[in-house]
């Protein structure tokens, strides 16, 4: 594949190699991407009800039986640290999308971009932080005012500019993290990782710039097969950072074997095993982003069973913004018996909410056109009252086609980019 060509959505219509300029694309949906953004959101929303209220093994009330060892470990393994990650890249991808969409209707894309994400963290993220810890939509708004200015830049020269600087990033990220060190507090985090989110959001922008994500592009490609191997690649190299961090740098005990502790009550972790744990997140993240995402691809384009049955996710990945925070206020009705009910009992409340909400988003996206979080931000992002139901239609219906807030809208990104 030849990424010299550059896309003429990007504001550039220069073309090589013989390439011929196209005009700019329909604001289609491409199919898959709602399809992996409710997988990312399942595997981020599963990971939560653990951490929303601690279960009976966390807190040493029951013994760990073999089968929520099981399931907990392969729920761990497929998805943890994977689908945020597949959620930062979807949001690199949704920035593109929308950014394309505001230059087309004439509009400054710069201004609704840092609009967009300070409304979304300001709104909703910082309000979520304050009742969960584990927020993500505070720390990517923060990144995505840095991503918001490095767009013209991104959107111009070879296709493989966000590559290069999304490498650049992720090598950075470490020694960030390390000369940045906030003690672990909540606000630091959000901080101290940007480097690195603002590397997964650069592959999103890679990708939405490849010819391959145009919804008109009906060719043979090598690129799914690429992300799909190149993503196993690259979490086994994520593991092997892992091992070898262990063994260049043993974790400090006393003369009694016991691990040596900080003033915090944190082990002692040397600066190059730090350095050596955030290059293994990086792989693994990455590569499981990189699987998955083109796995889904890959079956949503046999068109079969498989890609019949995951179309079902649609609806649920157009509402992923009101799916992630209803799921906090679901998960915080167990907290008056945190401690008590076993993780098994909390993955089955995960599972089950997946499966209402499933249904209610088919529902709703049936009679309206945006999830209500989604209308609610977008109109905020717009400066005025988004059309709501499917009935209102006209220029307002063109104008929400591609850029939809990033969890659920036409402009694909991880939060319905408005």
């Amino acid at each position: 594949m030849n990424e010299a060509v550059r896309s003429p959505q990007d504001g550039d219509t220069t073309t090589h190699e013989g390439a011929v300029a196209r005009p700019p694309a329909r604001t289609e949906r491409v199919a898959f991407l709602d399809v992996a953004r409710a997988l990312a959101m399942i595997g981020v929303v599963m990971m939560n009800v653990t951490a929303v209220a601690f279960t009976a093994e966390m807190v040493g009330e029951r013994e760990t039986g073999t089968l929520t060892s099981i399931v907990d470990g392969v729920l761990t393994l497929i998805m943890s640290g994977k689908a945020r990650a597949m959620l930062m890249v979807l949001l690199g991808i949704g920035a593109v999308l929308a950014w394309r969409s505001a230059t087309r209707r004439g509009g400054r894309p710069l201004v609704l971009m840092l609009r967009r994400y300070a409304v979304l963290g300001v709104l909703f993220g910082v309000p979520h932080l304050l009742v969960f810890s584990g927020d993500i939509l505070t720390h990517y708004s923060i990144t995505a005012l840095f991503l918001a200015p490095l767009m013209p830049l991104l959107l111009r020269g070879s296709v493989a500019r966000p590559l290069w600087t999304a490498v650049g990033l992720f090598a950075v990220a470490p020694l960030f993290e390390y000369g940045l060190d906030l003690g672990g507090a909540d606000l630091g985090v959000l901080i101290v990782l940007v480097p690195q989110t603002l590397g997964f959001f650069c592959v999103g922008v890679w990708l939405a710039r490849r010819p391959e994500l145009d919804p008109d592009f009906a060719g043979r490609t090598r690129l799914i097969g690429r992300m799909i191997w190149s993503g196993l690649l690259m979490q086994v190299m994520g593991l092997v950072v892992l091992f070898g961090s262990d063994l260049l740098f043993p974790m400090r005990m006393d003369a009694d074997g016991v691990p040596i502790m900080t003033p915090e009550g944190m082990p002692v972790i040397e600066p190059g095993a730090q350095m050596m744990t955030s290059l293994s997140g990086t792989f693994t993240g990455m590569g499981g982003a990189l699987f998955y995402l083109g796995l889904v691809w890959w079956l949503v384009r046999r068109d079969g069973r498989v890609a019949r049955a995951l179309g079902a996710l649609t609806p649920l990945g157009r509402m992923t913004l009101t799916v992630y925070l209803a799921s906090t206020a679901v998960f915080l009705v167990l907290k008056p018996f945190e401690g008590q009910l076993p993780t098994l009992a909390h993955y089955a409340l995960g599972v089950t909410y997946f499966v209402v909400m499933a249904l209610v988003a088919r529902w709703w996206l049936g009679r309206f056109r945006l999830g209500p979080l989604e209308w609610v931000w977008r109109s905020l992002v717009h400066l005025r009252p988004m059309p709501m139901r499917r009935r209102e239609t006209g220029v307002a219906e063109t104008e929400a086609v591609a850029s939809a807030p990033s969890a659920g809208g036409t402009g694909t990104a991880a939060w319905n980019t408005p």
